[in-house]
């Protein structure tokens, strides 16, 4: 499918995350997931999670992909399926979202990129007609999976990185050019939002990571996702998520 005209658009002020939710097929319990995870997308060089788009057939969860990747990066072009080679990887990490759809299986030798590239990591490459390996940094980035596959068919240490979202089938869909074109109009308003919110957690961050320094926050793998979250909990309703 083509994709809407998303050009980076300037955010307006005094919008509300809520037209983005009324777009989306989800639940309370999955929209709190999926905040935080926006907010943490914005912030650069730290782990982010990747996000998992699970549920069975007419269940949105292609649509969905596509619009929370376009609130991060207006550029970002859907890849497709999971790459199975080096140049494939470098092709769908070039922004700064990487979105796979159908997902229905992830090998182990995937699951390992997966991880390197929510937490960032090197790659020894060999330059072409050259015996001279050269190391090259991967920042991390944000990650979006979109498919059938179940969270306890992954690997524990993918598992660890992961914010799992599972989507229920849709009874009465709309047509999916009425949602982009509703998501087009919006998403100013909605990436004004967004940007509103990641403002009150940049001034919480401070205080909560001296707090999670002295023990009194729970240690969790992705430590900044979890400030995230806290600070969110600490913001609403004043933060008008």
């Amino acid at each position: 499918m083509n994709l809407p005209n998303t050009e980076p658009l300037p955010p307006v002020s005094g919008g509300s995350l809520t037209e983005l939710r009324d777009l989306l097929n989800v639940t309370d319990e999955s929209w709190a997931r999926i905040v935080p995870w926006l907010v943490t997308g914005l912030l650069p060089d730290i782990p982010r999670p990747l996000l998992l788009l699970t549920g069975g057939p007419c269940s949105g969860k292609s649509l969905t992909a596509r619009m929370l990747a376009h609130l991060l990066d207006a550029g970002v072009v859907p890849f497709g399926r999971l790459p199975h080679n080096e140049d494939a990887w470098q092709a769908a990490q070039a922004g700064a979202v990487a979105v796979f759809d159908n997902v229905t299986r992830i090998p182990d030798e995937t699951s390992d990129r997966l991880c390197r590239a929510v937490t960032g990591g090197t790659t020894v490459r060999r330059p072409l007609y050259t015996d001279t390996p050269v190391t090259v940094e991967e920042p991390s980035r944000a990650v979006i999976l979109a498919g059938t596959i179940a969270p306890d068919e992954l690997r524990a240490d993918l598992v660890d990185r992961t914010v799992v979202v599972e989507l229920e089938h849709i009874t009465a869909p709309r047509p999916e050019s009425a949602l982009w074109e509703a998501f087009t109009e919006a998403r100013p308003r909605i990436l004004g939002a967004l940007l509103d919110l990641l403002v009150v957690v940049l001034g919480k961050l401070p205080a909560l990571r001296e707090k999670a320094d002295r023990g009194e926050i729970p240690a969790h793998r992705l430590v900044d996702h979890a400030l995230v979250i806290v600070a969110l909990e600490e913001a609403v309703p004043s933060a008008g998520a």
